[in-house]
């Protein structure tokens, strides 16, 4: 009996499954998944320790916040069930709406409000303190490069011996754009933290997707799978910036995808400017600009770059003035301190293969120097030629997303650490791609059989009399 009653509950349930809409399939799948994640795996930064995100909320709270991010997972795909063409779109993406307001926006708002009403190193990532440090140095009059960050906050932060005291790693762009929220929150007396740029940022990403895309189903599902991808969302409550990345690299995608070239080169040269990650996109993006114009000469292909000039002053505006200011601060805090060989490098760590080599003895202690630059180009140099190859010969927002992702996965997997919301980035970028492939392909009209023609026997001739009385009797 219990053998029978469980086949025909998972009967049941299978067949439930595959009526769903594909939009229900996947915002059911990733919330109730992440919602089981919530219980122990997703965690964040607290005040000594991480702490799971429920744990954010005092006494009774917490359960509740757990029953609710159940209700707002379950009810999606039961909603799909039970009202189908009733289930609106309109009412689609507002649940979705509630979905992202419970699992991220809730808490990131509690993160902060504990951070301010605490301690200024609690609650946060110390990327993201380190980044509104950095402001204040240079609204000091110091090259935040070139300086150590004893004297802020982050010296309190829960980490011993943290060598991010002593270089800083992020590109310009993160603390430039962050310089006159600082500056006005500071002289108006007003606490701020760096989630108040990360939060919308992380809003706004999720606006920006749907332009990727045509068919409400797709557009629903990658929003779904982007904004609550288990290795990133979670990140965005402590305060990385991860999606502020993504906003403008899926911005200038939308753009590139109506033909606005030198506004979708700006957006993805700012990204890049933000961040390593973005920075590999740009070779794709210089092939895709020139690729698609097809050219025959030399002169050609480069008026086909013509569009990147306002992107390549931006980077060079950016950049320089640190550059120029102190080479060696930029390289030592950028590539050295991530790379090894500066004189305090940042400790071996996440799930990559540096973290294999620590486990096999292969490297002893997690500050040794290992040649992890030269094996990171090695592997990733193929990758990367081969697929821009074939990006020149078919020139798609798939192929160069389908690219760019790859190689930054073979760069960084090989590197010194290889960080969760670093392959939650990763596959964030990958994420449009099948939905890309699968909207490029060409509509299949229906092929309707034809009912095969009978021939029906003619009907046997009757004798001139019996018609003749047909007639008469017809004519009664």
């Amino acid at each position: 009996m219990i053998i029978r009653a469980g086949e025909r509950a998972a009967g049941w349930l299978l067949e439930a499954w595959r009526r769903l809409s594909l939009d229900a399939k996947v915002v059911g799948a990733v919330a109730v998944a992440n919602w089981l994640l919530l219980f122990s795996n997703h965690t964040t930064v607290a005040t000594t320790t991480d702490e799971t995100i429920w744990r954010l909320f005092p006494g009774l709270a917490g359960p509740v916040f757990l029953a609710l991010a159940g209700l707002v997972a379950f009810s999606y795909p039961f909603r799909d069930r039970r009202q189908g063409a009733a289930f609106t779109p309109r009412a689609r993406w507002v649940h979705l709406a509630v979905v992202f307001a419970v699992f991220v926006i809730v808490p990131t708002v509690a993160s902060i409000v504990l951070r301010e009403t605490g301690k200024p190193y609690t609650y946060i990532h110390d990327g993201a303190l380190m980044i509104e440090e950095a402001a204040r140095k240079l609204l000091a009059g110091h090259n935040p490069y070139a300086t150590d960050y004893l004297d802020t906050p982050l010296y309190y932060w829960p980490m011993v011996n943290n060598p991010a005291l002593y270089h800083l790693t992020y590109f310009p762009f993160l603390f430039l754009i962050t310089v006159p929220f600082v500056w006005a929150f500071d002289h108006l007396g007003i606490f701020w933290d760096q989630r108040y740029l990360y939060l919308p940022a992380f809003v706004a990403t999720l606006a920006i997707l749907p332009l990727l895309l045509k068919r409400l189903d797709h557009r629903i599902a990658l929003v779904a799978l982007i904004g609550l991808n288990p290795q990133l969302f979670p990140f965005v409550i402590e305060g990385r910036n991860d999606f502020f990345v993504l906003l403008f690299l899926f911005a200038g995608i939308a753009l590139l995808q109506r033909e606005h070239r030198a506004l979708g080169s700006l957006a993805i040269a700012a990204a890049a400017a933000a961040k390593l990650h973005a920075l590999f996109l740009l070779p794709f993006l210089v092939v895709y600009l020139v690729a698609t114009r097809k050219p025959r000469t030399i002169g050609q292909a480069i008026r086909a770059l013509a569009p990147t000039i306002p992107a390549a002053v931006f980077l060079a505006v950016t950049f320089a003035p640190f550059l120029v200011n102190d080479w060696n601060a930029f390289y030592d805090d950028v590539v050295r301190y991530n790379a090894g060989g500066a004189a305090w490098t940042y400790p071996i760590s996440g799930m990559g293969f540096s973290a294999l080599l620590l486990w096999l003895g292969v490297i002893q202690y997690r500050q040794a120097d290992f040649p992890f630059a030269a094996i990171e180009i090695a592997v990733a140099t193929p990758i990367a030629l081969y697929t821009l190859y074939q990006l020149w010969r078919g020139p798609t927002i798939a192929r160069m997303l389908t690219g760019y992702a790859f190689t930054l996965l073979a760069f960084l997997f090989f590197g010194r650490y290889f960080q969760g919301n670093y392959l939650g980035y990763i596959l964030a970028v990958a994420s449009p791609v099948p939905f890309l492939v699968r909207e490029a392909r060409p509509v299949r009209a229906r092929r309707h059989r034809r009912r095969p023609i009978v021939e029906r026997a003619a009907p046997p001739a009757q004798p001139i009399g019996a018609s003749v009385a047909a007639d008469a009797r017809s004519a009664e």
